[in-house]
């Protein structure tokens, strides 16, 4: 009792924090952090299959940056890069990729030019403009943290000071918006225009690839225009944990506590092409996710983490959805032939 009395103090002192958007929409990449990390991320899709993804972590100079820009476009295939972009830049920028803000909160502008490889390993040339608008204020996940779970999982681990070392991973700032993603991407002669549905997240803090051990994230919209994000995540040091956010087409949100785990969801396949997840919301209302992944982009963070970025359709209380399927696993426990 006094281990859990003591776990609940330490979540309440970690989760009352009030930061403004504009701070938030800043960069941040504190070395006092273990493993100091800003990460950003921008997903858009459309009903043809269409889809493109960037995300670009900095963590320079303990470890190298991060970074992620692919895409698919039907008749023409997948492409990305497969090396650095550059050098980091001032603000969200590695070279010529670069995220500008236009409007606080709400509004960022994607850009790049350069070259780009195929799946059979052919270069390129590619010029890409898409404005990312959200359709609702970011939601931090800070408002989905259930306070007592979280601290019932701390309280039930062995408190060692490797333990409260590798908690720092949990108390990153995270947040994300749902919107629309338009605009063009130029390959060799062809432009191709792009009107998706688009979401994005930003986190920052400290993250180690290699304590982490699986998780889904799957984030979308529905023809109904719910908008939705849902994901836990388990590390080797700790439990599960379960964060996410349900907003109505009037904009009023309801926090996700609760989800179907990462077993039963993985129970038949590892990595499920089609599955359920039901949700439960702090109002008390249950909601099913029927989700089918339709291609993947795939990523190694760190050598030891593996991602697979579904390019993901819903049905979402049965109405049909668009947005994009997550699973990530540690390669070392979870071999993916």
């Amino acid at each position: 009792m006094l281990k859990q009395f003591v776990a609940r103090q330490m979540v309440k002192r970690t989760k009352g924090r009030q930061l403004s958007v504009e701070f938030l929409e800043k960069k941040h990449v504190d070395q006092a952090q273990p493993y100091p990390n800003d990460s950003s991320y921008f997903y858009g899709g459309d009903k043809e299959g269409n889809a493109f993804i960037t995300r670009m972590a900095f963590r320079e100079p303990k470890r190298a940056n991060e970074f992620w820009f692919d895409f698919y476009i039907k008749d023409l295939g997948y492409f990305g890069l497969t090396a650095s972009p550059g050098a980091e830049g001032n603000g969200f920028q590695q070279g010529t990729l670069q995220w500008e803000p236009v409007e606080t909160g709400k509004i960022w502008r994607i850009t790049f030019e350069g070259t780009v490889y195929d799946k059979e390993g052919k270069a390129h040339y590619c010029k890409t403009d898409l404005v990312f608008t959200g359709e609702h204020p970011v939601y931090d996940f800070e408002k989905s943290s259930d306070h007592a779970v979280i601290a019932d999982a701390i309280a039930a681990e062995k408190w060692t000071s490797e333990f409260f070392h590798n908690m720092k991973d949990t108390h990153q700032v995270h947040y994300e918006q749902t919107g629309t993603l338009q605009g063009f991407i130029l390959v060799d002669d062809r432009e191709v225009k792009i009107n998706m549905i688009g979401s994005r997240d930003h986190s920052f803090g400290s993250r180690n690839w290699h304590t982490w051990d699986r998780h889904y994230w799957m984030t979308g919209i529905s023809d109904a225009g719910i908008h939705w994000t849902v994901t836990t995540i388990k590390w080797q040091f700790l439990g599960r944990l379960v964060a996410g956010f349900i907003t109505a087409p009037d904009g009023t949100t309801d926090a996700i506590v609760d989800c179907t785990d990462l077993e039963t969801v993985s129970k038949d396949n590892l990595l499920p092409n089609h599955g359920f997840v039901e949700i439960k919301t702090r109002s008390g209302k249950m909601h099913q996710v029927e989700f089918w992944r339709k291609g993947e982009f795939q990523y190694l963070h760190d050598e030891k983490y593996r991602m697979k970025e579904g390019i993901g359709s819903y049905k979402f209380d049965g109405v049909d959805g668009l947005g994009m399927v997550e699973f990530g696993f540690h390669k070392d426990r979870y071999p993916l032939v």
